[in-house]
């Protein structure tokens, strides 16, 4: 059973205010790459299923050479193969990334994404790779596990779970979940997966069809007024506030 499972690295949210810029443009300075939360969980179901399967999986990544951390970490956790795809600059349009990923994986039984990358958070990539290779696609998966022959899952939906049994080949996007909470690695295949290759493949020519302009902070300032006097004027000041809202209007 061939299994393929997609990481990336990301800026790490829990960098200090200031060591990333918003001017329009994203300035990463020393601000350290980290893998993804979401691909953490891709990772160990990953792992999960290849030993469930007695076989090994690979990591693939797109990328510069920053995506050397999550491809560490999948080779820590028992990846036998980490390929990274070539790429300059932290956005690439989505769909050109499914082509080019799809390019880079070739035929597997199972591919695994996270289900959104934790920077730009547009969770489309999986879907648009299940496109590219056409295959059945599961989205917020929190538990995978092989029997006769395919995957039986468990998976979020609103309100609830659903439980399903599907054949392979197939594609899955991962969500958080005691299930998929990532293993740690033990240190000497840390020490191991450093000294692993990582294979290289070029940037296909697949043209990105849209690309990052401005990155901007959003405006959570918000003006107010204190509302003074008894109960009857209080109630009435409120709903004078909410007057607009409530017409379809906007709240100020």
């Amino acid at each position: 059973m061939k299994i393929v499972v997609f990481v990336k690295a990301i800026l790490d949210p829990e960098a200090p205010p200031g060591m990333i810029h918003f001017d329009g443009t994203i300035e990463g300075g020393r601000t350290p790459y980290v893998l993804g939360p979401f691909e953490s969980n891709a990772l160990e179901t990953a792992a999960r299923l290849a030993e469930a399967g007695g076989s090994a999986f690979t990591a693939v990544a797109q990328g510069g050479v920053e995506q050397e951390v999550a491809l560490r970490k999948a080779l820590a956790l028992g990846a036998d193969r980490a390929v990274r795809v070539d790429a300059q600059g932290l956005y690439h349009d989505p769909l050109a990334t499914a082509r080019r990923l799809a390019l880079a994986a070739g035929e597997a039984d199972i591919y695994i994404f996270g289900r959104q990358a934790g920077d730009f958070d547009q969770a489309v990539t999986a879907g648009l790779f299940a496109g590219a290779v056409g295959t059945a696609f599961v989205p917020l998966v929190q538990r995978a596990e092989i029997r006769d022959g395919g995957l039986s899952l468990k998976r979020e939906i609103p309100g609830g779970y659903e439980e399903l049994e599907i054949d392979l080949p197939a594609v899955l996007s991962v969500t958080n979940g005691p299930d998929t909470l990532m293993r740690l690695p033990k240190v000497k295949d840390v020490i191991a997966a450093n000294r692993k290759p990582i294979e290289l493949m070029a940037e296909e020519e697949d043209r990105d069809l849209s690309s990052l302009a401005a990155v901007r902070p959003r405006d959570t300032r918000r003006a107010g007024r204190r509302l003074t006097g008894d109960l009857p004027e209080l109630a009435r000041a409120l709903g004078a506030e909410l007057e607009p809202f409530l017409q379809g209007g906007q709240v100020s």
